[in-house]
This record gives structure tokens, C-alpha cells and sequence, in this order.
């Protein structure tokens, strides 16, 4: 059974914007995808992928929304799955940073694991590059007379 975040009226909620929502993982793995860049979603922004919304009314299984941060595409429905809401707090602004945070993890983590890969590759690819020089002068040796 699935278990919600509890909410209410008056409250804002980060949530999944309905196709990037847990449909076959649990929220657990969902939000585990985030320890990479985009949560899989790599060239989207974080205002694609959540949302934040006023929450007007809750029922059992949705919730109404009222005012919303969202991106300008956006396509909204005033009712909304509660299985995509995320986290509930008092502010709008509480929910972005906590958006913004949750987004930002997998981004310095993958920016540390490029950083790492290209600070050990380095010499190889040094050693490479140099290597495919000398057969770029040897297939085309008129252009590379040496002086002698």
C-alpha cells in the first residue's frame, strides 16, 4: 500500500510533475534516481521535473491545487495524484530550496566523478593524441616535411 505525505489545505507541497511521477518504481527509487545528474532526466531543469503547489483542498487519493511554481510549458490540472507529492511544508520558498537541494545532489556528484575521470585520463589521453599525431604525419608526409 502506498503511504502519502500528509497534507493540507493551505500547505505547499514539492511534487512530481505527472510524467516524471513514480508509476513503476516506489518514491523511494524515484527520488534515489537523483544521485545523478537530473534524476535520469539530464537535459531537463529541475522546475520541468517538480512542482510546487498550494494544496486547496486534499481528498483520499488527490489533492486541489491552487497557486503553482511550475515552468512555462507547463500543463496543469487543478486536481493532482498525492502518490507524486514529495514533501509538504509552510512556505513556497522552503519548497524550492528543498527542490533545488534534492536537484543539485546528482549534479555535484556527477561533476565530481567528471572531474575525477578527466584528472586520471589525462596522461593516457595525452599520450594518445600524440600517438595519433605521428600517424596523421606519416599517412600525409607532404604536408609535413620536417626541416632537416
Amino acid at each position: 500500500m502506498t503511504t502519502f505525505v500528509d497534507i493540507k489545505p493551505g500547505q505547499w507541497v514539492l511534487a512530481f510533475d505527472e510524467p516524471y511521477g513514480p508509476y513503476v518504481r516506489t518514491m523511494e527509487e524515484q527520488l534515489e534516481m537523483f544521485r545523478q545528474r537530473g534524476g535520469g532526466w539530464d537535459s531537463h531543469d529541475a522546475a520541468e521535473i517538480f512542482h510546487v503547489y498550494k494544496v486547496k483542498d486534499v481528498k483520499p487519493k488527490t489533492y486541489f491545487i491552487g497557486e503553482s511554481v511550475t515552468h512555462p510549458g507547463a500543463y496543469l490540472k487543478e486536481r493532482q495524484p498525492r502518490t507524486h507529492v514529495i514533501a509538504a511544508g509552510v512556505s513556497k520558498e522552503e519548497m524550492i530550496h528543498l527542490r533545488d537541494r534534492l536537484f543539485a545532489i546528482g549534479d555535484e556528484a556527477d561533476d565530481r566523478i567528471e572531474a575525477e575521470m578527466y584528472r586520471r585520463i589525462e596522461r593516457f589521453a595525452a599520450k594518445e593524441r600524440a600517438k595519433a599525431m605521428t600517424k596523421i604525419h606519416r599517412l600525409l608526409p607532404h604536408h609535413f616535411r620536417s626541416e632537416g
